[in-house]
């Protein structure tokens, strides 16, 4: 690798290697939890400092229905027992926690997952010690999902991460990577986090990509689109993220395209950095490649490198605030785009938290970006390896429903819109407060033989904008009535069709037949 690149660039990638720790570098992965600093005492304010850990576990097959649903109860239990608080996400294919606690509860909650399922062996742990006290989360709630990242490809969507090619990368290996002119390096976290950090290889070396990604449903768009192929055709493809768990579906979705490609997309190897952005700057205390903040999702807000200055810190801003556009790093005061269909973070400066809201977009917006991305389509590759071999049936039924899915996918965006599963006690003002939009026309869809109601309508929204706000809202996240999740497609006009139909009248509930 180092003869294929410049003498200049692999200089500077060695040069970082000499104030590196390597050993930060290396996974806990069948390794025994480490200990506890023994210099650990109280926090600046009196009280006992904080331990957060980072960790996520994919599970393949995915579990059962009832393996899910103990799964999420004896995280919850173990938590309690260990006074352990945080935030996670539980879903079939695997388990994502970020949890704090005390140094000792924490690790014994690890310990206590290697001891319940010898799975959890393979879990890199990353644990951060001697935090405040007020970092600390104030509960522990563990959702129950259908996918640890919402790239809307759970179940047999979901590519094989068993037979990924792409190779892990340990944080120094990663580093000397990026001095490979032949490589790029995909940025696989949202927009509004690369802003304010981001690996910056060295000149001559690889080519840095962020995708204008708002949400990670979008990536797989992305992935598939012909231009992004082009551009990775033929490349060394580097992958990162926060702490891993993106890259691992990420590089599987890529692998699994390259694979089923009808053309001649083909990279020259996939590959991510085992631990991420997290296990880097600890294994690269000064920085090495890396410049800026890197963004988290908890209390801590942003993590530096530890042995990097406020002055260097200071050189590499290259955000700004939202409304004055002075150079600004720091998320503060939960602002967010003005633009409805938006909403992400955006960076407000002090002197700017009570300036106009309107005032307040991302730069995408900002940039007169219209959301092309998400009008793209998203890579359609079943993989039924993906369900328990105990469970056929559910596999069939995973299949078909993705198949339903696949049919309406590509089906171009319309005002009207088509709702399944909804329940059969509903009435108009339920269907607006799900959808959190006005409906203009409602139509329920009833048997044409007995005339009962069968759970299916159509709507019409007041606008293109609102309608693919509902549909992607559907699909990822999802919209639920009670606990029944609804399916929603957009359903343009058939050519011909008369909408509203003859003779519709609005009824505030569904219709009733006379028997």
């Amino acid at each position: 690798l180092v003869s294929e690149m410049e003498e200049p660039t692999v200089k500077v990638a060695e040069e970082h290697l000499q104030d590196a720790k390597l050993e930060m570098a290396r996974p806990i992965i069948r390794k025994p939890i480490p200990s506890p600093p023994k210099d650990l005492g109280l926090d600046p304010n009196g009280q006992d400092p904080t331990t957060i850990v980072l960790f996520y576990q994919y599970v393949e097959p995915p579990w059962t229905v009832k393996e899910h649903r103990k799964a999420l109860n004896f995280v919850m239990e173990l938590g309690r027992k260990h006074g352990v608080t945080g935030r996670g996400r539980c879903a079939r294919e695997g388990l994502n926690c970020t949890l704090t606690g005390n140094a000792d509860g924490v690790r014994a909650f690890c310990q206590g997952l290697r001891d319940w399922k010898e799975l959890f062996e393979e879990t890199d742990f990353k644990f951060t010690d001697g935090l405040e006290h007020k970092k600390r989360f104030k509960a522990l709630t563990v959702r129950k999902v259908d996918e640890l990242v919402a790239y809307g490809l759970e179940g047999a969507y979901a590519p094989s991460l068993s037979r990924n090619a792409a190779v892990n990368l340990e944080a120094d290996e990663y580093h000397k990577m990026m001095a490979d002119p032949d490589a790029v390096i995909i940025d696989v976290r949202n927009v509004y986090e690369s802003a304010i950090g981001h690996f910056q290889p060295p000149k001559q070396g690889a080519e840095l990509v962020i995708p204008p990604v708002r949400h990670s449903f979008e990536f797989p768009r992305w992935f598939n689109d012909p231009e992004t192929k082009e551009k990775l055709k033929g490349k060394k493809v580097m992958m990162y993220c926060t702490g891993g768990i993106r890259c691992e579906r990420a590089t599987a979705l890529l692998d699994q395209i390259e694979k089923n490609s009808s053309d001649d997309f083909q990279t020259e190897g996939i590959y991510h950095c085992r631990g991420g952005i997290e296990r880097y700057m600890r294994t690269f205390p000064k920085g090495g490649f890396w410049k800026g903040r890197n963004y988290l999702f908890d209390r801590r807000l942003e993590q530096v490198p530890e042995d990097k200055s406020d002055r260097d810190l200071e050189k590499d801003i290259e955000s700004w605030c939202s409304v004055c556009k002075k150079p600004w790093a720091l998320y503060r005061g939960a602002k967010t785009c003005a633009v409805q269909e938006c909403k992400i973070p955006v960076i407000v400066c002090d002197d700017c938290q009570g300036a106009d809201p309107r005032k307040m977009k991302c730069p995408l917006c900002a940039g007169g970006d219209k959301f092309e991305l998400r009008q793209k389509s998203p890579p359609r590759l079943v993989n039924p390896e993906n369900a328990t071999r105990k469970r056929k049936s559910a596999l069939d039924r995973v299949t078909i429903a993705s198949a339903k899915r696949a049919k309406h996918a590509d089906k171009e965006p319309s005002t009207r819109l088509f709702l399944g599963k909804l329940p059969l006690a509903i009435d108009a003002e339920g269907v607006e407060k799900a959808l959190d939009c006005k409906v203009v026309v409602l139509q329920w869809l009833h048997d044409h033989e007995t005339g009962f109601f069968y759970g299916s309508a159509f709507v019409e929204v007041s606008s293109l904008p609102e309608a693919r706000k509902v549909v992607e809202k559907a699909s990822t996240a999802g919209i639920k009535i009670g606990k029944k999740r609804l399916r929603i497609n957009f359903a343009p006009l058939r050519e011909d069709e008369r909408w509203p139909p003859k003779g519709h009248k609005h009824l505030e509930r569904p219709p009733v037949p006379v028997v």
